[in-house]
């Protein structure tokens, strides 16, 4: 392969946020949003010509990253542990400004205290905030990028005194006569004005017990804030998260021939606040660390496509990075990929304390409410031996697994987002809305990531290779491409050995490797070295390389590999209309081959939101051979 015509992907872990007087490209033209109309829609003011247009959210990407610095592009693997170190350092210290309801003084005797000058304390807060990852607190390149300002200073005294003598008093002014309380004072003084978005914002984010208990409502605040176990309550959208699986009450049937393959699992991701869905993952394979990552990539990334591959016509107006995820103790979820991206996109992934049920407990009760929906479907199981009863559910069972991934999107989207919680009074769309608009402290439209694909790959198992002639080998596989050439036998200077190289594979298609150039900062998608190999999911790959090891033959060339699938196919085909389970596979065999024809016709290595295939060693059962 001539080298222009190599895929790449440069990493770019920054977000955008759509708020009043913000700078956006459309098109490639330039526009300031002047308001924000709904969900899908902003007014935007053309920098040239001055006319507004209405602009489509989905179609808006941001300018060039302001902060200019390379480390943004860094693969986290390429972050040695002194530097990840440094970034917690550094959050630590930001951490108690994050409140924005600090004064200068407080602020200068916390730089002292913490023995860090306040200016850089404000310097690191801004590009954290500008980035809204860990991954902002890199070290950047030496000077300052031409137009680069630092924070006023005496704008943020005036907005934390009209808060503290005004917003926090027991008269309850509202939130829009403080703004122009602020704007009035900044103007007296003649220093710059702050954004009205900024001054609700930092409204927004000020301690609910202290608005309450400053506001005359100290009752209530510690009526609220009381200790109460099963109780979680939350402020505003995206700040607590729970995610949690379970395997689906209803036994589904092939799309060829309908005829039982058993059941589903599905991982759920919930928003405290507005009880929306935020995110989830269907798949013929139990849990595993693939199915977290798929339904966080689906709970930040918008939902437009993932609609569109269903054929359903709703909105789902859901994106953005959550503040904290709780999730149980389950191995899955300790994934040190996981773990790492998290730390990367500013998620602390918080665990599930041992025998604190409660903690779970929203996810685990709009889990039981899809399941007594679910049970309403024929081939249902129930969700116990008493419900059951003589019900014989292998028998009606009717359901696809694609017709059950979009009856669940159609529940969530059309069903359950539109139903009134028994605990908010209001429909998750509502909260939603009023989380983001309404109410005394609207936080206005959540970040959107600057580059989706990063997120997608930011999770994808890493491998560490030196580079020989003849490219690079994992799992008995060669990889190779022109590109590779430059870096055959390269020496790492601070080791006096063989540099180790930083490549990740997508485990739905292992027929090429994604390989890190740190020179660049950019991924190149590298092929097999030998060019008949078909596309493969790595637990198909897995299956084969013991099917052949078992024949005798350690180092399978891709003639076997070919050789042996046709094989196992036949075997499968044989046993269709004997055992369930050789139907389960064909299924499986099914979705992959429908992912992988999605990823041609979108003309994309990368496929968005969801997984179809999973590593999963258990996929055979007793009454098919235990090929892998």
């Amino acid at each position: 392969m001539d080298n222009k015509d190599i895929q790449s992907l440069k990493l770019d872990r920054s977000a955008f946020t759509l708020k009043e007087n913000a700078y956006v490209k459309y098109k490639n033209d330039t526009y300031r949003i002047s308001s924000i109309i709904n969900f899908t829609e902003v007014i935007g003011i053309d920098i040239k010509t001055k006319k507004p247009k209405r602009l489509l959210i989905k179609d808006l990407t941001p300018l060039e990253n302001e902060l200019n610095n390379d480390s943004l592009f860094k693969d986290f693997d390429e972050i040695s542990d002194e530097e990840f170190i440094d970034l917690q350092k550094k959050y630590l210290s930001i951490q108690p400004l994050l409140t924005d309801s600090i004064s200068r003084a407080e602020i200068e005797e916390h730089s002292k205290k913490i023995g860090v000058h306040f200016t850089t304390l404000y310097r690191w807060l801004r590009r954290y905030k500008t980035t809204g990852t860990l991954a902002g607190l890199l070290p950047k390149p030496c000077g300052r990028k031409k137009g680069e300002t630092r924070l006023d200073f005496n704008t943020e005294e005036v907005i934390e005194e009209i808060i503290n003598s005004h917003y926090l008093t027991k008269q309850k002014p509202s939130v829009q006569s403080t703004i122009t309380k602020i704007l009035d004072e900044c103007t007296k003084r003649n220093i710059p004005l702050p954004s009205k978005n900024t001054i609700r914002n930092r409204i927004h984010k000020l301690s609910e017990y202290m608005v309450l208990k400053k506001r005359g409502s100290e009752s209530i605040a510690r009526t609220k804030f009381h200790p109460v176990p099963g109780k979680f309550e939350k402020s505003y959208p995206m700040e607590l998260i729970q995610i949690d699986h379970t395997e689906v009450d209803l036994h589904l049937v092939d799309d060829d021939d309908r005829e039982v393959i058993g059941r589903t699992y599905l991982t759920v991701a919930i928003d405290i606040y507005s009880r929306m869905i935020v995110g989830y993952y269907l798949s013929l394979n139990p849990p595993s660390v693939t199915s977290v990552a798929m339904c966080i990539t689906n709970m930040i990334l918008p939902k437009e496509k993932k609609l569109l591959d269903l054929d359903i016509d709703t909105n789902w107006d859901v994106w953005g990075l959550p503040d904290t995820i709780h999730v149980d103790n389950g191995a899955e979820f300790h994934s040190q990929s996981i773990i790492n991206a998290g730390l990367l996109y500013g998620i602390n992934i918080e665990f599930r304390p041992i025998k604190k049920t409660h903690f779970g407990g929203h996810v685990e009760s709009v889990i039981k409410t899809f399941m007594k929906a679910i049970h309403e479907i024929p081939g249902t199981t129930f969700s116990n031996i008493h419900q059951k009863g003589e019900y014989k559910s292998e028998e009606k069972a009717v359901m696809a697994f694609h017709e059950l991934e979009k009856w669940l999107v159609t529940f969530i989207t059309k069903v359950y987002h539109k139903r009134v919680h028994t605990q908010t009074k209001m429909t998750p769309e509502e909260r939603w809305e009023l989380g983001l608009f309404g109410g005394d402290a609207p936080i206005g439209l959540l970040p959107k990531p600057s580059n989706p694909e990063t997120i997608l790959i930011d999770f994808l198992p890493i491998f560490k290779r030196t580079i020989q002639k003849n490219g690079v080998s994992i799992d008995n596989i060669n990889y190779y491409d022109n590109l590779l050439r430059t870096k055959i036998n390269v020496m790492d200077k601070k080791t006096n050995k063989k540099k180790q190289f930083i490549f990740k594979r997508d485990p739905r298609n292992i027929k090429y490797l994604w390989f890190y150039d740190d020179s660049t900062k950019e991924y190149y998608k590298i092929n097999a070295a030998d060019q008949s190999m078909p596309d493969m999911p790595l637990w198909e790959y897995k299956i084969l390389r013991k099917t052949l090891k078992d024949d005798g033959i350690e180092k399978p060339s891709t003639f076997h590999l070919i050789e042996a699938r046709d094989e196992l196919n036949r075997q499968i085909e044989d046993s269709i209309k004997k055992t369930k389970k050789a139907r389960r596979i064909k299924q499986r065999n099914k979705n992959k081959n429908i992912e992988l024809n999605k990823d041609k016709k979108n003309d994309s290595s990368i496929v968005e939101n969801n997984f179809k295939d999973e590593i999963d060693n258990n996929i055979w059962d007793e009454d098919i051979p235990d090929f892998g």
